[in-house]
């Protein structure tokens, strides 16, 4: 169907106990699309799983030989460098978090996906092109706006406040899913209120737009 490559959780409710458990999983969903990249999607806080996902990256090319990098949803910064470093940086690591992006691209993470991204993505350019420039005032100050970013879509979820700015922006990405419940007209017109105020609806250019329209 196109997809570019795809990416798989630990199981949640009979969770791998140990790495071979998880390269065995992973190795099996892998094998459905052999021709394209896998990435392991590290995410503890969601799936109760917390094998160290450096131990995957060094253990599991041999069962997954389409194992190209992981996103690392984990505030684990060690683990993080860990990941970075596995098998002499062959891997493309990805970073979850958006409010700590920055530390994340200091300490080698080659890119982020989040939540946050597609809500101000001028914003994101930014902070990346400050770091790779070595303008680390300006990158700081830059992350603490993207953190109160972070701040305001979490005070209404993130999901769902994701969804409804997305709209806002001119971008109808759906409406989340059960358990989930959209946004209130009453949230809304708060999230509104907050994009306008941080300078962000508008933001996105018309020809981005119609590309993912």
């Amino acid at each position: 169907v196109g997809a570019t490559a795809i990416a798989a959780m630990a199981p949640s409710f009979f969770r791998p106990s140990d790495v071979d458990e998880l390269i065995g999983y992973c190795a099996a969903v892998a094998s459905h699309a052999p021709r394209l990249p896998f990435y392991y999607y590290d995410i503890p806080s969601m799936t109760g799983v917390h094998v160290p996902a450096a131990e995957l990256l060094e253990r599991g090319l041999e069962k997954i030989p389409t194992l190209t990098g992981v996103k690392y949803t984990n505030p684990d910064l060690q683990g993080l460098q860990a990941c970075v470093a596995a098998r002499n940086g062959r891997f493309n690591v990805l970073f979850g978090f958006d409010e700590m992006l920055l530390d994340a691209l200091q300490l080698g993470a080659h890119g982020g996906v989040g939540g946050s991204y597609g809500v101000a993505p001028a914003l994101y350019k930014s902070l990346f092109s400050a770091q790779q420039t070595g303008d680390v005032e300006l990158a700081r100050r830059v992350q603490e706006r993207c953190t109160q970013l972070v701040r305001q879509l979490a005070g209404l979820g993130v999901v769902r406040a994701g969804k409804a700015a997305m709209k806002l922006l001119g971008i109808d990405c759906g409406q989340v899913r059960l358990p989930l419940c959209p946004l209130s007209d009453a949230e809304t017109a708060t999230l509104r209120q907050a994009l306008e105020a941080a300078e962000l609806l508008g933001s996105l250019p018309k020809s981005l737009r119609r590309v993912l329209q």
